[in-house]
Formats: structure tokens, sequence, C-alpha cells
């Protein structure tokens, strides 16, 4: 069985000698760095619209109150 440390961070394929870092995870390749880049951007720009609209519904409460 294959450690862990030696797999993409993304789809989980062996890294060869050649590896694509960010912040602390290892990629196999550059596009599948930029793959998870991209999905967690989106992942996290939709929490934020998630948190915004608790904050102004919150908001709202607070001022009819």
């Amino acid at each position: 069985m294959a450690r862990t440390e030696n797999r993409c961070a993304n789809c989980g394929g062996k890294l060869g000698l050649v590896s694509h870092q960010h912040r602390g995870l290892r990629f196999c390749r550059k596009s599948c760095r930029e793959s998870f880049l991209a999905r967690t951007a989106k992942d996290h720009n939709v929490m934020r619209k998630w948190f915004g609209l608790l904050t102004r519904a919150s908001a709202c409460r607070a001022g009819h109150s």
C-alpha cells in the first residue's frame, strides 16, 4: 500500500520526480493543481455568498426588533 504523502492531493496519482506544490499540498501535474485551486475558489465563493446572506438577514432581524 502506498503512503499518502507520495500521492497527489487532487487525483491520488503517484508523484514522480517533479511535483507541483501549493501551501503544503503536492500535486502530480500542473493541471491537477490548477483544477484543485479552481474548485476550492468556487467553494469559497459559495460559502462567502451564504455567510453574506446570513449576516445581512441577522442584521435585518436585529433592526426590526
